[in-house]
């Protein structure tokens, strides 16, 4: 009780800072994120003369807002709210909408001069009418996409002071070449992109905090070794080529570090380098394998799977390998762990009847829940930047490919198509 009152009173003096108009909506995310906030998208009118631009921008701003997990998305012709005229609303119609029970009104325009397309969008507070956000993004039709991604975050922005996960990434592995080349592709999966070409097996990526650099298994010398690729400027290195296994890549919070797990001295064990791979340290000892470390969001932890009980289990331990402890119970096998950058649970594979399904636990060992169930096997969880959402590999349709469902496992939906198989999805900061 003491920390939910420390949040609330915290959550109270952010939201004065923003304004009277917004605060009462902040302090509703904080104090239970299971209620969300009603929210309409008016229109957006197309000045532009492009139906399919306005039918795409329209698609992809409510996707964007559902996924986001802060609103509840209105249609406003069932609250009988429509409004299609050129300029923005009035604030009788804004107000109107909250009348209905709608919070937030979302309204926008497409527009083109020249070569270029102009978004303006607006946000306004349903109950005062009064117009949070008025912003102008420009672009062209092949950025057109991302542009509506940066409204989106916006709207996330004003009413939860979060970064919003409209624009981040998901790398992943794919064998559409018939070799495991490496792939980057928006969070909704589209704008596929591949950025290796190894024509080798390429494993585990791993971004860095600051979503800059990739850190990936590659076998492209023959030896499971670990590369960095530098996302802007294509530079890569290998950062560890000792012999034997050099695999399961975890950025430490800060950048500077990096975990990974390796069998240099015999058995695989956990290590942490320098980004440079200088600076090695080993953290565990045991006659069990070590791996997939995965480091807590304050850098003083890391999870991580180990065979020391006989099966494999997910261990906490301090950053510099000390205090060690289980933490999960339930299950003869459970690894894969991944910590969410809230800090308060761990997603992880667990087996259940010879299949592999995706499942979470508290950093305490309590309240183990099992997120997927099925046929197939579901794997490689990773979390998104809100810690809201959770990305997997699945080949619960046949081929693996690429899913996304909520924290608690409801609303799975699939992302990539059945052309290819696709694995190892790790979502960017």
């Amino acid at each position: 009780m003491r920390h939910l009152r420390t949040i609330l009173m915290l959550a109270v003096v952010m939201a004065m800072c923003v304004g009277t108009a917004q605060s009462q909506y902040y302090l509703g995310v904080i104090r239970g994120e299971t209620k969300k906030i009603p929210l309409a998208v008016l229109d957006i009118y197309d000045d532009a003369g492009s139906p399919a631009l306005r039918a795409t921008a329209m698609e992809v701003l409510q996707s964007d807002l559902k996924r986001s997990q802060v609103f509840d998305v209105f249609d406003p012709k069932k609250l009988d709210l429509s409004y299609s005229a050129k300029t923005e609303p009035p604030v009788d119609v804004v107000k109107r909408g909250g009348t209905f029970g709608i919070t937030a009104v979302v309204w926008a325009s497409i527009q083109k001069k020249e070569k270029d397309i102009v978004l303006a969008g607006k946000l306004y507070d349903a109950a005062s009418g009064m117009r949070l956000s008025n912003k102008e993004y420009f672009g062209n039709e092949e950025t057109f996409r991302r542009m509506i991604h940066t409204f989106a975050d916006e709207i996330v922005a004003r009413y939860t002071g979060e970064k919003g996960i409209a624009r981040s990434r998901i790398a992943f592995v794919s064998d559409k070449t018939r070799s495991k080349e490496l792939y980057v592709m928006d969070y909704d999966g589209q704008n596929a992109m591949r950025i290796t070409a190894d024509r080798s097996i390429c494993l585990s990526p791993a971004w860095s905090p600051d979503g800059k650099v990739l850190a990936y298994v590659s076998y492209r010398d023959r030896n499971p070794d670990l590369y960095a690729l530098d996302m802007e400027t294509g530079k890569r290195w290998k950062m560890s080529g000792t012999e034997g296994l050099n695999i399961s890549p975890s950025w430490s919070p800060d950048g500077k570090r990096i975990a990974l797990a390796m069998s240099k001295d015999g058995g695989t064990e956990i290590y942490t380098m320098a980004r440079s791979g200088d600076n090695l340290e080993r953290l565990t000892y045991g006659v069990s394998d070590n791996v997939s470390p995965s480091w807590a969001p304050n850098g003083a932890e890391m999870a991580f799977t180990s065979g020391r009980a006989g099966t494999p289990q997910i261990y906490i331990m301090s950053a510099d390998g000390t205090d060690v402890r289980r933490i999960t119970f339930e299950g003869v096998y459970n690894a894969s762990p991944a910590w969410s950058p809230r800090g308060d649970r761990i997603v992880f594979v667990s087996q259940v009847k010879g299949l592999f399904k995706i499942a979470s636990v508290n950093t305490d060992g309590s309240d183990y829940r099992l997120l997927t169930d099925g046929p197939g096997n579901d794997e490689n969880p990773s979390w998104s930047p809100s810690g809201r959402l959770i990305v997997f590999s699945s080949n619960r349709d046949g081929k693996y490919g690429i899913y996304m469902m909520n924290a608690d496992g409801s609303g799975i939906e699939r992302i990539t198509p059945h052309d290819a198989n696709y694995t190892s999805p790790a979502w960017s900061p």
